[in-house]
């Protein structure tokens, strides 16, 4: 059963904000990485490229986790448990990749793209959220 997003957690994915995803490496450890991440349709959505860690075990196990220390308040911190529910590749990818890097970079086009580069973008539905707000005093 889907979890809902608190609005709080709805803005930290909106602004451009560094996430760690952990997934899980086929020995049964975790795998921890920096991403950029939006939303979509109540859902998370990332994007990464064939030949790295992520797709290898994202095809393994599709759970993940995804956690952010509010850079403005680093004691308020999110942890959103999920699955991946899709994986979605060719021009969708490759234009998701472009919005990514419009939210986090202010370009219209991803600057690192690679020749023969394949992109993927997962989308997670979160089944555990766990949000700490800012400690007010």
């Amino acid at each position: 059963m889907a979890a809902q997003l608190p609005d709080e957690v709805k803005a930290l994915l909106d602004a451009p904000n560094f996430w760690h995803l952990a997934t899980i490496n086929p020995d049964g450890s975790p795998h921890s990485t920096v991403m950029w991440v939006d939303r979509r349709d109540g859902r998370l959505m990332f994007n990464t490229a064939f030949g790295r860690v992520k797709p290898r075990n994202l095809a393994h196990d599709p759970r993940v986790c995804l956690s952010l220390a509010d850079p403005e308040h680093p004691y308020s911190n999110v942890s959103i448990q999920g699955r991946v529910v899709e994986t979605i590749e060719g021009d969708v990818a490759f234009a998701d990749i472009d919005s990514l890097a419009t939210k986090y970079m202010g370009v219209e086009t991803y600057p690192f793209l690679q020749p023969g580069e394949r992109r993927v973008t997962y989308i997670v539905e979160p089944l555990h959220v766990w949000y700490r707000p800012p400690a007010t005093r």
